[in-house]
């Protein structure tokens, strides 16, 4: 049986550092994707973080462990530093970016000179383009299921069925974003935590960690209210529908990817999702401007990301 809890062998300080450092920015940054939606729908701030961190827990905790072999490299230290220095450079910005794309293009830099794209990278660039289309598709179909369903009730059952909802939804993305993208950081603190199936289980450094990692990632989470109203107020026109079916589906979608031991980033099926909805009722409601400065910091991050880390591990090398 798999678990977080295992024996260690050596530890590195700097990358302990490092890693706990970005999970800090990571929930500065990126965890108020699942916060937001519950801000939209005009839920207190204090309650929609208390849901969203809870789930980020579970999912850590319960399935974290299935990313711990997706990334694997001798030295995680370049990888740490860039990924590091983009987020706070965009976190400062209160510009929200890609965690996920940020580490995987670092991690294929640092290793596409040495060793050609894997089946398991190349899976992973192909998922990462198919799956905003998949979840646009999704999200439309349930959509109109639930609009389907929530025209037979009356304006008070009405209420009731989004109050309760969206708490459940949010719960259940953040439980996905924590198995997928708090485990892609406990996989790279896969080289100093040594598993060893042979003995029994007892609390150490890799429990530890992932509590570390748990623990300021919700400090940061609590600290990046400016990024969440960014999300939950300046792209897309929402409604508790809308919210509802993008957030379903992108962590349905996010849960098949964790059990695919593949690195997704969850905030770009969501927006895919919610641009997607909006096409099809009116009116359309877009914030051009804030819709064009996320897209241009996802790419422009994970290029970055990729370039830098190239450069830096050629010249070592």
């Amino acid at each position: 049986m798999h678990s977080i809890i295992t024996v260690t062998s050596t530890i590195y300080p700097l990358d302990t550092i490092l890693l706990l450092y970005i999970a800090l920015l990571f929930g500065i940054n990126n965890a108020g994707i699942a916060v937001a939606n519950m801000l939209a729908s005009g839920f207190n701030y204090r309650i929609s973080v208390s849901i969203s961190a809870l789930g980020f827990i579970a999912g850590a905790l319960l399935e974290g462990w299935k990313m711990g072999s997706v990334i694997t490299l001798e030295d995680y230290t370049t990888t740490s530093v860039v990924t590091a220095i983009l987020l706070s450079i965009f976190s400062f910005l209160h510009i929200p970016v890609s965690m996920v794309n940020i580490i995987f293009a670092s991690y294929i830099g640092s290793t596409i000179e040495a060793t050609p794209i894997t089946t398991h990278t190349a899976s992973v660039i192909a998922w990462w383009i198919i799956t905003p289309f998949i979840a646009l598709l999704t999200t439309i179909s349930i959509y109109h299921i639930i609009v389907r369903f929530t025209t037979r009730l009356s304006l008070v059952n009405l209420l009731r069925f989004y109050s309760l909802m969206l708490p459940v939804v949010t719960f259940y993305a953040s439980y996905t974003i924590g198995a997928n993208n708090l485990g892609l950081l406990y996989s790279m603190s896969n080289r100093y935590i040594t598993v060893d199936d042979t003995t029994t289980p007892t609390p150490a450094n890799g429990i530890y960690m992932m509590l570390a990692i748990l623990l300021v990632f919700v400090i940061g989470m609590i600290k990046g209210r400016s990024i969440t109203r960014f999300l939950s107020e300046e792209i897309v026109g929402y409604t508790p529908a809308t919210i509802v079916s993008g957030i379903s589906s992108s962590s349905i979608i996010l849960w098949l990817s964790t059990q695919m031991q593949i690195p997704l980033p969850f905030s770009q099926m969501l927006i895919s999702s919610l641009i997607g909805i909006n096409m099809i009722r009116k009116p359309h409601v877009y914030n051009k401007r804030s819709l064009l400065l996320l897209v241009s910091s996802w790419l422009g991050s994970t290029l970055l990301s990729f370039l830098i880390t190239f450069a830096i591990t050629n010249y070592i090398n």
